[in-house]
């Protein structure tokens, strides 16, 4: 276990920057990256490959949000510290916060080539 000790008097930013500052804050940031960039090439390489802006987005959100059970699994079965299987759950945990966040913002944006797709009206 990681064991962070702490003075009783510290404010919580204090508090937070301490913890970050360990071996714990670069797991996060590990892991923040690793989803920035698989939301990026995912989007990128969609636009390369020609997909409107809708499919775009789906294709971004489905390469940044990759399953991290299998990674839990592999690591507790393979090693005998129940620590190596906090990169996996914290990846589970961010997936799931930054994919939701893209998700709900672009919901809001519209697409930028919705212009150029007809629409068909009910009469």
């Amino acid at each position: 276990m990681v064991a962070v000790t702490l003075q009783a008097d510290l404010s919580l930013m204090a508090h937070a920057q301490t913890v970050l500052s360990g071996e714990i804050g670069v797991v996060i940031l590990s892991v923040l990256l690793v989803h920035i960039a698989g939301f990026f090439v995912g989007y990128i390489s969609a636009a390369v490959c020609g997909f409107r802006e809708a499919q775009r987005r789906a294709i971004s959100i489905e390469v940044g949000m990759q399953n991290s059970s299998l990674g839990v699994v592999l690591a507790t079965s393979h090693f005998t510290s129940p620590m190596v299987a906090l990169p996996a759950a914290l990846f589970a945990v961010i997936m799931n916060i930054m994919g939701s966040s893209l998700a709900f913002f672009w919901r809001y944006v519209d697409p930028s080539d919705s212009k150029e797709t007809p629409t068909v009206e009910v009469k």
